[in-house]
């Protein structure tokens, strides 16, 4: 099918990615201002986590068989219930089923439009419209960071939650005006073909072990750099918001340099180095060195995420890979799960940089899984 197909989905994602992000890294900050500690930050973001992990097959399922366009919409609901909570109240309670509702409808979002995109792209040059789409959604997410630590530098958080539940209310008209595509069922024996060979189980294990250090990021990001660094709120704004920008710039330059002949070994290999020692070295006490080691870390991370949808795209069937291509993203969200709750007390316990030193570690070690690799 043609590439124009995925513009109307990758700039639904975006919209997703910019609203969810511009206050995602600051949720940390928000919570323990409000007295919470840093184990129930560490199960208040794992819990998104748990419901996107305990989702991801069979949102990838419902995408195999239902019009994107509904899915997306209902997703887009639940993200304004959760928004809506967390206007309402601080009671950790409620905070936490609204962090059930959140993740369930951010995951069906992510896999229903990622999967429709995946679906729609040729296999031959796969990699540059790809990279388009992931950048555009990452340089939104960037643009979110950036645009929501402004406006908490002067808005209450309350405020800025109800903002986005408004512009999500808006959003959700767009989503029926995505095309509709062939809806397939297959048995749970054709899901288990496609996954049941080695060179995917590798695959998965680099996915979780690497997204482990997502985990990190997402506890004690924000501590680091307001604990450490002392940076105020439109300071980490700059800061986090420029990082993801860059982000999204890597991830092109990265995308235009992959061929159908490019192996996955040769993208991922320099995008491990790089993204372990960043994540170690960028908590050097020193803004501009921490800021260039951070960015060294983003190029790597940039390797990573072409890795991951190259190697969706090429390992499944396209009439189901929203089912496969859920069961991957399941991993990403354990990897991501256990590291908020391992990293998230470590941080609150020993200091905001020791869970950056010990997944960057964990980071480099992924090299040893690649070198059982034949991809």
């Amino acid at each position: 099918m043609h590439n124009n197909s995925i513009v109307l989905p990758t700039i639904l994602l975006s919209l997703k990615n910019f609203l969810v992000f511009s206050i995602l890294f600051y949720l940390p900050l928000y919570f323990s201002n409000m007295g919470f500690s840093g184990l129930q930050i560490g199960i208040l973001l794992s819990t998104f986590a748990v419901t996107s992990f305990a989702s991801s097959f069979l949102a990838g399922l419902l995408s195999d068989r239902f019009p994107v366009r509904y899915l997306s919409a209902i997703s887009f609901f639940l993200l304004i219930v959760y928004l809506i909570a967390f206007s309402l109240t601080g009671n950790f309670w409620i905070i936490l089923a609204s962090f059930f509702i959140g993740g369930l409808g951010n995951n069906v979002a992510d896999i229903s439009l990622t999967s429709f995109v995946l679906k729609v792209t040729k296999k031959k040059d796969s990699g540059k419209p790809l990279g388009v789409f992931t950048t555009v959604k990452t340089l939104a997410s960037g643009l979110g960071a950036l645009t929501g630590g402004l406006l908490l530098a002067h808005l209450a958080f309350r405020n800025v939650f109800m903002v986005l539940a408004f512009l999500f209310f808006i959003t959700i008209v767009f989503t029926l005006l995505v095309r509709k595509i062939g809806t397939f069922r297959y048995s749970l024996e054709h899901y288990r073909g496609d996954l049941w060979k080695k060179e995917v189980f590798f695959f998965i294990l680099l996915i979780f072990v690497f997204t482990m250090h997502w985990g990190a990021e997402g506890t004690s990001y924000s501590l680091l750099l307001q604990e450490n660094f002392g940076l105020d709120q439109t300071s980490m704004a700059l800061y986090i918001g420029t990082v993801w920008i860059f982000f999204g710039l890597f991830i092109f330059y990265i995308s235009r340099k992959i061929q159908d002949t490019t192996s996955l070994k040769r993208i991922i290999y320099p995008g491990l180095i790089l993204s372990g020692a960043g994540h170690i070295l960028f908590i050097i006490p020193s803004l501009p060195f921490s800021y260039f080691f951070r960015l060294v870390h983003e190029f790597g991370d940039a390797a990573f995420e072409m890795f991951l949808l190259v190697g969706i795209h090429r390992y499944f069937p396209a009439e189901r890979i929203g089912g496969t291509s859920g069961v991957v993203l399941t991993v990403t969200i354990a990897g991501r799960l256990v590291g908020s709750l391992v990293f998230g007390p470590i941080g609150d316990q020993w200091g905001y940089q020791y869970p950056f030193i010990i997944s960057g570690i964990l980071t480099l070690l992924c090299l040893l899984i690649v070198k059982k690799c034949e991809w």
